[in-house]
């Protein structure tokens, strides 16, 4: 008769301690994990709104208090009843083909589409204001290398390569970019030579889709970077930016809309190739709950 073989609790352990896993462990992607956006503010739905626009006042531009300088293209503009039935009535934007930005229409005689004007509405400066306004593009629409959108604005020294100072300007232009990929375009006095791209492809356009975008700008205390740009798109938050310098005074604030929207871009290659529109709705603004 054989021995039987006896392996006790202690030689049981030597010999699994020895053993080799079969597969090794998964490494953690931590560091490829997207964060995910702050939510210390949320949307500020039940904000009381400070104004707001429709385009059923037969003239819109009192309702917009535009100011007298700086205003171009206001030929491409032409409020009509929106073909959707999305909303009562629209403003269209035309964007004629081989057009683009000023810069491009005056150095290449190119021709000048879109339309641009600053926009008070009526309302005081202030500290920190949410944007809201909904835009679609003509379903032909070619996006080509980009374009700018409305956003806020306060100053002068606001586009066109004029970097401010920190005492005379910033905006906040949307602008699309190829493939419809969506960006803030900032001046900023950090801004090098023009404007300062910030959360690009955080969303995406698409041709003949209504979009709601909302913009939220909180500017900075002047002896700190502390300004905030928050964005929404459809009611979801794509773009929480904090640490940003808009100004180094306190007089500097912000004055209302900078409607600015046309192809480019500092030369030709960002001309649409064809006749295409954009059509806005439903402008408001409305005061920031800060914390």
């Amino acid at each position: 008769m054989k021995p039987k073989t006896l392996i006790t609790t202690a030689s049981l352990w030597l010999i699994l301690s020895n053993c080799t896993p079969s597969t090794p462990p998964q490494s953690s992607d931590l560091g490829n994990t997207p964060s995910p956006i702050a939510d210390a503010r949320q949307r500020p739905s039940d904000s009381p709104t400070l104004w707001s626009d429709g385009f059923a006042q037969t003239n819109w531009r009192e309702a917009w208090n535009i100011r007298s300088y700086g205003s171009w293209g206001l030929d491409e503009v032409e409020v009509i009843a929106d073909p959707s039935g999305k909303f009562s009535r629209i403003m269209r934007v035309r964007y004629p083909e081989g057009s683009a930005s000023p810069s491009v229409s005056r150095s290449q005689g190119v021709a000048l589409g879109g339309t641009q004007f600053y926009a008070d509405l009526g309302l005081p400066p202030r500290d920190a204001l949410h944007l809201s306004y909904y835009v679609r593009f003509s379903d032909d629409f070619d996006f080509v290398k980009g374009g700018k959108l409305p956003g806020l604005f306060g100053g002068k020294s606001v586009s066109g390569g004029n970097i401010p100072d920190g005492t005379d300007g910033f905006s906040t232009r949307f602008m699309w970019r190829r493939q419809g990929d969506g960006e803030v375009y900032a001046y900023l006095p950090t801004s090098e030579n023009y404007g300062t791209s910030i959360g690009r492809g955080a969303w995406q356009f698409q041709p003949g889709t209504w979009y709601h975008v909302e913009q939220e700008v909180v500017l900075n205390q002047p002896d700190q970077k502390d300004g905030q740009i928050r964005v929404w798109i459809d009611g979801k938050k794509v773009l929480d930016r904090d640490g940003l310098q808009f100004r180094t005074t306190d007089k500097l604030k912000i004055e209302g809309i900078f409607f600015s929207t046309f192809f480019g871009g500092g030369d030709p290659s960002w001309s649409t190739p064809k006749d295409v529109y954009a059509d806005f709705a439903q402008f408001s603004v409305s005061p920031v709950q800060t914390e």
